[in-house]
């Protein structure tokens, strides 16, 4: 079965209860045309900073034509 693609808000929510009350998550968006946002994921991943299936699968933006992708990590406090 095909899943959904998740909103903006679905992600934060998921994220901020998957995280322990030790953890707090912290987001990073990366939103512009489909074409530099996904240069930007492919560059952070050969610079080592994040896998790129660790990042949002492509979502809409509010702003027409362009998309986002949303990186969650975790720090403590």
């Amino acid at each position: 079965m095909i899943q959904p693609v998740k909103t903006v808000p679905d992600i934060l929510r998921d994220t901020q209860s998957a995280a322990d009350s030790a953890r707090k998550p912290i987001r990073i968006f990366v939103c512009g045309l489909p074409k530099g946002v996904e240069s930007i994921v492919q560059r952070l991943h050969i610079e080592g900073f994040a896998q790129v299936g660790e990042w949002s699968k492509p979502l809409p933006s509010p702003i027409e034509g362009e998309i986002m992708r949303i990186l969650t990590r975790y720090c403590e406090g």
